[in-house]
């Protein structure tokens, strides 16, 4: 596990309604098996956004283009080259 992918997964542990009782991979999806409705998603790309000091222009893209905790961990890894 890459350390981009255990910081998110602490975040999304620390953020998403039902990530707390999840072994979390990347497989999971943000609303179905996380719970994750629109306020805690934006909460949670928020928190990627301060932990990996991202552009904040870049949210929106995160959050179109990320559908898994796999999803959030290649944005942020492609955002980081």
């Amino acid at each position: 596990m890459s350390t981009v992918e255990q910081r998110v997964f602490t975040l999304a542990r620390k953020i998403l309604p039902g990530a707390a009782q999840k072994d979390m991979s990347r497989d999971l999806d943000l609303v179905t098996d996380l719970n994750a409705d629109s306020l805690s998603l934006v909460s949670l790309i928020y928190a990627i956004e301060e932990e990996f000091r991202m552009d904040t222009a870049e949210l929106g893209s995160l959050v179109t283009e990320s559908r898994t905790l796999g999803d959030l961990v290649d944005a942020v890894q492609d955002r980081q080259r």
